[in-house]
């Protein structure tokens, strides 16, 4: 065996193998190879030295190895072909050139820039194998938790490990987080405290892969509008997959049944008072790189000229939902939401005065109790400016009363009840 100095790089979260050379250094891994290196180098005394990562087992490697004369200021870095171990020709054992290393390393931005690397393939170098996990996609987050590893494989439970690809983790530069495919279904995570959600990892690498989604479930959700079986009678023709909730009374109630009827993590909520748009064909994907939330996409209402989320497609993570047992006002507020700028749908209100009266009145007391935005404070204007169209008068009448409501310091929760409000109309327009 060689008597060149040797130095490990230690990573935490990872089991430590021995180091098969009589004297060798420990050093921590900080940030990349280059960072660990520049820290080291000067107090290498040999013409060339081994650096190498704490997961790797040497006891396959040409441990005498000597470089030939044309190969002197090479950096020689070797890499497992194995499949099984997962390849990346960016290597975790290296023979540096002491004097050559030094002279470049203040120019070097990255390992890789060094001039001459000469890289060696083995088919039996062994490397700590990466645990492999699946997770649900209602909360990818939920399997990265339990991991203690320095790097962990997700992968999303309807996939198979098999469609995981043969790859190990560079070390070259800092650590990242590697994703696969346009949803990112697949992804190698690296191990970091306190991490809140994946998106906090500084860098993000996607490679192309294909592979098949599971479409998300279609629920038309309903209670006592006039135009419901026309609409799901066109939802259902146009996406066999659709699923019908009717007649549940009290917002949360009546989203538990949607969400009991869905067999997927989440589900698309569609509602009886719009016109879906051509171009919304329900295929978006919630992320996986965010924390679990409810996505809300935009809806345009003719009458008040308005587009924002009011009355447009929702989809909802069907865990948040069976969870929300105490919700405020908004239901879907209830929980972290990302609102979504595609268009869904076109609300319609004109199919009696009672819904449109209703719709206003309960949309404009929600926005009178959220926080008074300018988008907010734009939406209420809108609601109370008379509109166009047949039931525009009653769109306004309902807007106008939601207001007084409040003021009144009525309990805005009595909205919920259809009951109620339906006496309160009744009462004041017979």
């Amino acid at each position: 065996m060689t008597g060149f100095d040797s130095i490990q790089v230690r990573f935490k979260n990872t089991k430590n193998r021995p180091s098969p050379f009589a004297n060798t250094r420990v050093v921590p891994f900080v940030d990349s190879y280059l960072t660990v290196l520049k820290s080291v180098v000067d107090e290498v005394t040999t013409e060339y030295f081994w650096f190498f990562a704490n997961f790797m087992d040497l006891k396959t490697l040409d441990l005498d190895y000597i470089p030939e004369q044309h190969e002197s200021n090479q950096i020689h870095v070797w890499y497992n072909t194995h499949p099984l171990g997962g390849i990346n020709k960016e290597g975790n054992v290296f023979l540096i050139p002491t004097a050559e290393f030094k002279r470049q390393v203040k120019d070097l931005k990255y390992l890789r820039d060094f001039s001459d690397i000469n890289y060696h393939a083995h088919d039996n170098l062994f490397q700590n194998l990466i645990t492999k996990t699946s997770f649900k996609l209602s909360n990818p987050y939920k399997s990265y938790e339990k991991n203690q590893d320095y790097y962990i494989w997700l992968h999303n439970q309807d996939l198979s490990v098999n469609d995981i690809p043969k790859f190990y983790p560079s070390f070259w530069e800092d650590v990242k987080l590697y994703t696969w495919g346009k949803t990112n279904d697949i992804m190698l995570v690296p191990k970091k405290d306190n991490l809140a959600q994946f998106y906090d990892i500084d860098r993000i690498v996607n490679y192309d892969l294909d592979y098949k989604t599971r479409p998300m479930d279609i629920v038309f959700i309903s209670y006592d509008e006039p135009g419901a079986e026309k609409r799901f009678n066109k939802l259902k023709a146009r996406f066999p997959r659709a699923k019908w909730s009717q007649g549940v009374q009290g917002q949360t109630f009546a989203y538990m049944a949607a969400a009991n009827l869905s067999s997927t993590e989440y589900f698309f909520a569609v509602f009886p008072k719009i016109d879906l748009v051509d171009s919304f064909d329900f295929s978006f994907q919630p992320d996986r790189l965010k924390n679990p939330c409810h996505y809300i996409f935009d809806c345009h209402n003719e009458v008040i000229d308005c587009t924002y989320g009011h009355a447009g497609v929702i989809l909802y993570n069907k865990s948040l939902v069976m969870t929300t047992t105490n919700p405020g006002l908004d239901f879907t507020m209830s929980q972290p939401v990302t609102s979504v700028p595609i268009l869904s749908a076109v609300s319609k209100l004109d199919e009696s005065p009672w819904l449109a009266w209703r719709t206003a009145f309960r949309e404009v007391i929600k926005l009178k109790l959220q926080k008074p935005t300018v988008e907010n404070n734009f939406r209420l204007k809108k609601w109370a400016t008379l509109g166009k169209g047949v039931q525009a008068e009653w769109v306004h009448k309902g807007a106008v009363d939601g207001v007084k409501f409040i003021e009144e310091g009525n309990d805005p929760y009595m909205s919920y009840n259809f009951d109620i409000i339906k006496k309160i109309f009744e009462q004041r327009y017979g």
